[in-house]
């Protein structure tokens, strides 16, 4: 099962599902999650396929909590052994379930069980140009880092390979690996809820695996207006505060003092000569709100959706 959540999506939202209903065997049952929209986007997608599941929720969630009711449903109601979260400003290559199970299959022939997976992600815009294959926890410039961010993809896509976490865009869940692992943190809202589910799953002594042959393009983060958005860079330093305090080490928290603080004026200078000024402005005072105990929920995430980047 295949799970979309929906937040005002619009367009997205409905190419995203075409996507999906395009996919080849073993294509997955769909259900799409609603936070709450008022855009008419739930009704637009009935309208294309009339027999699609609809789960709506009266508020907005946010992606941990709103997914974790869904992939609750989907595995204690309506009996999945997998379930794909999949963010609304995906698309899907037709390939693309059939490769994520060749590759958890190939990757436990050579390792341990695997509990969850998910494919490289390329740009919608330039499938040339990789997102992210997987995901890394780090102590340094940010507590976590999108493997292969940037660059070409070239060659043999290679065979599947551990990583620290899955990002949640495309997450292959296994009925197992929920039941070890337990649900997203719904204290993180949105953003970091996937690197921290990745490392209790590895605590769990399960594998995430990341899947180069799966190909799929992200539009990124559609709700709060793209990759460096100040949102997005808001709200994720918010919760790497919070990140830090679950799982933090010494050197994380030094790396959080010398490169979001005391570096910060450079990166600022960075940022405004590459025209993200508000963005890193947004990014301090993500951190210091995180530092003071404030949390992003659905209140902060409509107050970014509503102002520029």
């Amino acid at each position: 099962m295949a799970v979309v959540l929906n937040w005002n999506g619009g367009e997205d939202t409905l190419a995203c599902l075409r996507s999906l209903r395009a996919t080849e065997a073993p294509r997955p049952l769909l259900l799409l999650v609603d936070n709450g929209s008022s855009d008419g986007s739930v009704e637009a997608a009935l309208a294309e396929d009339a027999e699609l599941s609809v789960l709506r929720h009266g508020e907005n969630l946010g992606f941990a909590a709103g997914n974790n009711r869904a992939v609750d449903h989907a595995f204690t109601s309506l009996g999945a052994e997998w379930v794909a979260l999949v963010n609304n400003d995906l698309l899907a290559q037709p390939e693309l379930f059939l490769r994520l199970l060749e590759g958890v299959a190939e990757a436990e022939r050579t390792g341990g069980p695997v509990g969850a997976a998910g494919p490289c992600l390329v740009y919608t815009d330039d499938a040339s140009r990789i997102w992210a294959c997987g995901g890394r926890v780090r102590a340094g410039l940010n507590v976590t880092q999108l493997l292969d961010h940037g660059r070409l993809r070239a060659g043999e896509p290679g065979p599947p390979r551990d990583v620290d976490y899955v990002p949640g865009t495309c997450l292959l869940i296994s009925r197992a690996a929920w039941a070890a692992a337990g649900p997203l943190d719904e204290a993180f809202f949105c953003y970091l809820e996937d690197a921290d589910w990745g490392l209790r799953l590895r605590e769990a002594g399960l594998r995430a695996v990341v899947v180069p042959a799966a190909v799929a393009s992200h539009g990124l983060s559609a709700s709060t207006g793209g990759g460096y958005s100040a949102g997005r860079k808001y709200m994720t330093a918010v919760n790497s505060v919070h990140f830090l305090r679950k799982h933090g080490s010494l050197a994380g928290w030094l790396g959080l003092l010398l490169f979001d603080i005391v570096l910060w004026p450079v990166a600022f200078l960075f940022g405004v000569a590459r025209g993200h000024g508000v963005a890193a402005l947004a990014k301090l005072k993500g951190v210091l709100d995180g530092l003071r105990g404030e949390r992003v929920d659905a209140s902060v995430a409509l107050r970014y959706a509503r102002r520029p980047s």
